[in-house]
C-alpha cells in the first residue's frame, strides 16, 4: 500500500511537472511571435499585399478614367478646362510678345488663357510668367500642359480622374 501512495505522489509530481513545462514552452511560443522578427515578416507580405491591391485598383481607376475621358468634350490647359484652340495661344503670344517689354512687365498684366484661373505678372517681385509662356510657345510651336480633347489629357495624366479637371 505504501509504495502505491509513493507511485501516486511521484505520478503526481510528473504530471504537475508536464503541465508547467507545457504552459512555460505556450509562453515562449507566444514571445516569439510578438518579437520584432516575427512581425516585420507578416508586416512586408501585408504591405505586399496593400500594394498588390493598391496597383489592381489603380489600373481600374485608368481604365475608368479612359472611358470617362473619351466621353468628355472640351480644350485643356494645365488642369483647367479652357475655351482657347491651339492658335488662339498662338495668336496671343504673338501679340503679347510684340508688345514693349515695359509694357509687358506691368504689374496690371495678366491672362487667363480662357479658364477660371489667372496668370499675373509682377514687377514687385520680378515674376513675369506669361513671358515665359510666350516664349515657349513661340520657341517650340506648341502649347505645353495644353490638350485638344480631355481624351489627350488622359493618356498624358491615365492617374486624374477627368472630373478632377476644373472648369
Amino acid at each position: 500500500m505504501e509504495k502505491i501512495k509513493q507511485n501516486k505522489i511521484w505520478i503526481t509530481i510528473v504530471v504537475i511537472g508536464i503541465i508547467v513545462i507545457g504552459i512555460l514552452l505556450a509562453m515562449l511560443h507566444q514571445q516569439k511571435q510578438n518579437s520584432p522578427e516575427a512581425q516585420s515578416s507578416s508586416y512586408v507580405s501585408s504591405a505586399k499585399a496593400s500594394s498588390a491591391s493598391t496597383s489592381v485598383q489603380d489600373k481600374n481607376n485608368e481604365k475608368a478614367y479612359a472611358k470617362k475621358a473619351a466621353k468628355m468634350s472640351g480644350h485643356v490647359y494645365g488642369s483647367y478646362f479652357t475655351t482657347w484652340t491651339e492658335q488662339d495661344f498662338i495668336n496671343w503670344a504673338n501679340e503679347y510678345l510684340s508688345k514693349t517689354e515695359s509694357e509687358r512687365h506691368q504689374d496690371s498684366v495678366k491672362e487667363s488663357f480662357g479658364t477660371s484661373d489667372t496668370i499675373e505678372n509682377s514687377r514687385t517681385t520680378v515674376d513675369y510668367p506669361l513671358d515665359d509662356i510666350a516664349n515657349q510657345i513661340k520657341n517650340d510651336g506648341y502649347v505645353a500642359d495644353y490638350y485638344k480633347t480631355v481624351k489627350d489629357f488622359n493618356k498624358k495624366n491615365p492617374g486624374v480622374n477627368p472630373d478632377d479637371i476644373k472648369k
